[in-house]
């Protein structure tokens, strides 16, 4: 049908935009305009509008009249609030997620977590590769809960927290090796054990929590309200 030519268009540049936004790759507090993205994605100007537009709904994107837009910026705060809400809904997502799982996608879930384990091991070389794969699972877990409310939170938290660490990691020379999913979480998913699973969460989204905030206030562009890129 000739009508789904623009959406599907719209689709791509979504997935385009979001990808670099999330990846850091289209830096926190950027500035960003129908014209200039249009110009370097090689998308028409109704696409990148709706693709805007649902990036604006998922909070990845500022609108300001006669300003055009604005990548949301990151501070010291909105990185505290964000891990604060990731440690009060991640444990209670992964607690439904491991209990309410069926059996396929509880086997999707311990092949995402394994995974990120094997990823542990490449942080040096690959960091992202491992931010992704924990993605991935706790992904997963949100889907098994098959609560839609849950799963808009989880999608819109997940989105920043990726954000927070491909900054980190682009543009920081301190190693993330440190907390890290484990083989006792993915055991815990095996025997269905949901609160054995949301305690090993909790731990680590606070032992993450700690370290970046240790990073971020660090770096010499945070004396500013927003945190941004290391060599600006």
């Amino acid at each position: 049908m000739p009508s789904s030519e623009p959406l599907s268009l719209g689709d791509a540049a979504y997935r385009q935009l979001r990808a670099d936004i999330v990846s850091c790759r289209i830096v926190p507090g950027q500035r960003l305009t129908e014209r200039s993205l249009a110009e370097t994605t090689g998308f028409g100007i109704s696409p990148i509008r709706d693709a805007l537009t649902r990036l604006s709904h998922e909070g990845l994107v500022r609108t300001s009249p006669r300003k055009g837009y604005q990548v949301t910026p990151l501070t010291l705060k909105s990185v505290d609030d964000l891990f604060t809400l990731w440690r009060i809904v991640g444990p209670e997502t992964v607690r439904l997620g491991v209990q309410d799982a069926t059996a396929e996608r509880r086997r999707q879930i311990i092949a995402a977590l394994s995974t990120a384990i094997r990823g542990s091991d490449e942080v040096d070389e690959q960091p992202m590769r491992r931010v992704e794969a924990v993605a991935a699972g706790f992904a997963c877990l949100a889907a098994a809960t098959d609560n839609d409310y849950l799963i808009r939170i989880h999608d819109r938290l997940q989105n920043d927290i990726t954000r927070v660490m491909a900054l980190i990691i682009t543009e920081s020379d301190t190693s993330m090796a440190g907390p890290s999913i484990d083989a006792e979480l993915v055991e815990c998913v095996e025997r269905r054990d949901g609160e054995a699973a949301a305690a090993r969460v909790r731990d680590y989204i606070g032992d993450l929590h700690a370290r970046v905030l240790r990073i971020l206030t660090r770096w010499p562009s945070v004396v500013a309200s927003e945190i941004t890129t290391v060599r600006d």
